[in-house]
């Protein structure tokens, strides 16, 4: 007799137990039927991350030096690179929100209890093994956010007691956040997640199918529908409504790249991490330093530890029938953290940065001793004041010789620093400050003015009165006081005219510490005005290109006959305003009006304007057409680079007007503009590629919505036939 189709095969796979199994499973129909697809859509979201994931391996390069560059190149240059990586991304995120509700779900319904205890528990290790998903693969690219928040993070675990130092090492592969760490995370997020999720996964898997879909304990009727082909049919409409929703996410809002990670560079504002750690970060920004004897980010920390524990094994503590007191408790507080985590995600993305304002000084001269350098350095009051019993302040003359013996012995100031400086007392006494004290003026700044009295601290230290973004606002309490000024007949209002200044802006602002203040115009201990003569030199310091221009410019000789200070001319004094191009034009407000109104210099000066303008013009059309692409998802980082270049040229171009030469600023302008008309070209070839995905993503959605009502009509069918 001969052997019937899939005989040989039923007896290796198990094919008739399949469909016997296939045609006996029932799923529970009632009104919290609706929950039970996000598990089959959290599992349909999982299979796109390991199909997309491997994709993304046959390019990525694992190396601080190549990461991004290998992203850059599956975004730009590879077939779909910038759809799989979209994909990659947005489903992931996708993923965990499905397991996020599908778990809440489990809950609030409690679907945990008896026989189900070890799926729940499986399903919290899924969900922890989700999150480290996220958090080790948002490193991978390797750009600024992802850095700075991966120092963020692994830093908040260096808290946990006693192991916390072991794990920061163990995560980061060393002590910061390097190469190491980027490789250490791509072996965890390859590697070692997969095999446990694919483990932990199929014990999950088989527990459902052992015990079933639960129903809630409310529900007395037996209604039930055929897992196969009722309910799988109806799985694999959620699967589709997933996938229309990821496809349109992955066509709209690409997944951004950002800037390559600079270990050297500020960290950026606004880090923070992905959306499913914000309610934990917001959580850590709330709890104060210390609580108790113990350190505020430890007990948070450690509450965060014990909450995980706690809702797995709720299973365990909750055995009482839905009326119990205890069963109660379990589903409010379920509630009460649901809307917690919510509430501080949200107030986590709509807060506005606060800067908190420090403590207020401590008055007493113990109190603010105790952070003082020479304190930290072994020195005590009697090295200062001397053993004498009765103990008075020195003269404000004496401040400078008493601080002057320490500080200008060489051999002794070496045993803390070897190279420190020991002629800051000889400087001062050159100074203004130091030439009216000798006099007797008892109005003058000594070294306790500037430094503070108890509690001076190291130049470097970012809360020390001359650290570079205090100097300012140090020299404002002498000079910005005009009872203490008046004896001097100074203005009182370079404060106010510095903190306006495009110097102040950089330096107080944006933190940058190579901008200039007061002590980098006039000195430190040996501070004087500078005299007109002298501006140009002092500004030369860091505008040297300008300064060499202008001394070769036919305004230098006539500045200098008429006792001008060039710079100050055309820039103003501590009121130094961004430059702008208006500024370069013989009519108006423009500088040029002053000395040129309309002689024989306007066509010049109007030229270099045209030149400049022009370029400029041609920059911002090209940068907001890039902008446009780049907000729609496009990597057009090849063409901004060259933009960048443009810029550069067209900085230089401005620089040159102050040689006062026409042709030198064509020199500049007019290869940036070929560079500009690329970059506009390579803009519109970007929108181009817009359009043409949109038309994919539009008949992609077409095709998934047919497939969808298809499914619909055959559910029907299907249902109507057994009715």
């Amino acid at each position: 007799m001969e052997p019937q189709p899939g005989t040989w095969l039923d007896k290796r796979i198990g094919g008739a137990m399949l469909r016997t199994w296939l045609r006996e499973k029932t799923v529970p129909v009632h009104r919290h039927t609706v929950w039970y697809y996000f598990g089959g859509m959290t599992l349909f979201l999982f299979a796109v991350q390991v199909v997309t994931g491997i994709l993304l391996l046959l390019y990525y390069r694992p190396t601080a030096e190549s990461a991004f560059e290998s992203v850059q190149f599956i975004m730009a240059e590879v077939q779909f690179g910038w759809l799989i990586r979209s994909l990659h991304s947005w489903s992931a995120n996708l993923m965990i929100l499905a397991l996020f509700i599908h778990m809440t779900s489990v809950y609030l319904t409690r679907a945990y209890r008896k026989p189900r205890e070890i799926t729940w528990i499986s399903g919290v290790a899924l969900l922890v093994l989700a999150l480290g998903f996220g958090f080790s693969g948002y490193l991978l690219p390797w750009n600024k956010l992802a850095f700075f928040a991966t120092q963020v993070g692994t830093q908040i675990v260096a808290n946990v007691p006693v192991i916390g130092s072991f794990m920061l090492r163990f995560l980061r592969g060393g002590e910061n956040v390097t190469g190491a760490t980027l490789t250490r995370f791509y072996g965890f997020h390859v590697a070692v997640l997969p095999a446990l999720t694919t483990a932990v996964l199929g014990i999950h898997l088989l527990l459902v199918q052992l015990h079933g879909m639960s129903k809630p304990s409310e529900d007395k009727s037996n209604r039930s529908m055929p897992f196969f082909p009722n309910f799988l049919l109806r799985d694999v409409v959620g699967w589709l409504v997933a996938l229309g929703v990821l496809a349109a996410l992955a066509a709209i809002f690409p997944w951004e790249l950002g800037e390559k990670a600079d270990p050297f560079a500020p960290a950026p504002k606004g880090i923070r991490p992905e959306w499913f750690f914000i309610w934990m970060f917001q959580t850590l920004k709330m709890v104060p330093a210390h609580v108790g004897v113990f350190e505020g980010e430890r007990v948070a920390i450690l509450g965060f530890g014990f909450l995980l524990v706690l809702i797995a094994a709720v299973p365990l503590l909750d055995t009482n029938g839905n009326r119990q007191p205890l069963s109660r408790v379990f589903t409010i507080l379920g509630w009460v953290l649901l809307f917690y985590v919510l509430f501080m995600t949200i107030s986590g993305y709509l807060e506005t940065p606060v800067f908190a304002a420090g403590p207020p000084q401590a008055k007493s001269p113990a109190d603010l001793f105790i952070n003082d350098i020479h304190r930290q350095r072994g020195l005590t009051c009697m090295d200062c004041h001397g053993n004498d019993v009765r103990i008075t302040a020195p003269k404000r003359t004496q401040i400078a010789a008493l601080c002057a013996r320490c500080h200008s012995d060489l051999n002794y100031m070496r045993r803390f620093n070897p190279q420190m400086r020991v002629d800051q007392f000889a400087e001062y006494q050159t100074s203004i400050h130091g030439m009216r004290g000798a006099q007797g003026d008892q109005n003058v700044a000594t070294c306790t003015s500037c430094h503070s009295v108890h509690d001076i601290r190291a130049v470097r230290d970012a809360k020390s009165p001359v650290y570079p973004t205090q100097v300012a606002s140090t020299c404002a309490a002498c000079h910005a006081d005009s009872k203490r000024m008046a004896t001097y007949k100074i203005p009182t209002d370079q404060y106010k005219n510095y903190r306006g200044s495009v110097h102040a802006a950089a330096l107080i602002d944006r933190n940058d510490l190579g901008a200039p203040s007061c002590n980098d115009c006039h000195g430190n201990h040996g501070a004087r005005p500078p005299g007109m003569d002298s501006v140009p030199a002092v500004c030369g310091q860091c505008h040297r290109q300008e300064k060499d221009l202008f001394g070769g410019s036919p305004h230098a000789k006539p500045f200098q006959d008429l006792g001008l200070a060039g710079c100050i001319v055309c820039h103003d004094n501590h009121e130094i305003k961004k430059t702008d191009d208006r500024m370069l034009s013989a009519q108006g407000e423009g500088v040029c009006a002053t000395c040129h109104s309309d002689d024989g210099a306007t066509p010049k000066i109007r030229s270099m304007q045209s030149s400049i303008l022009g370029l400029r013009l041609q920059i911002d059309t090209a940068s907001e057409i890039l902008g446009r692409a780049e907000r729609a998802g496009m990597e057009v980082s090849k063409p901004k680079f060259d933009l960048e270049q443009a810029r550069a040229e067209l900085v230089k171009a401005r620089v040159s007007v102050h040689g006062f030469n026409p042709n030198k600023v064509m020199e500049f302008t007019r290869p940036a503009i070929d560079i500009t008309i690329a970059a506009h070209k390579a803009a519109d070839a970007a929108l181009e590629e817009v359009s043409y995905r949109r038309r994919g993503l539009g008949y992609a959605l077409i095709g998934i919505a047919i497939m969808i009502f298809a499914l619909v009509m055959k559910i029907r069918e299907i249902e109507g036939k057994k009715s």
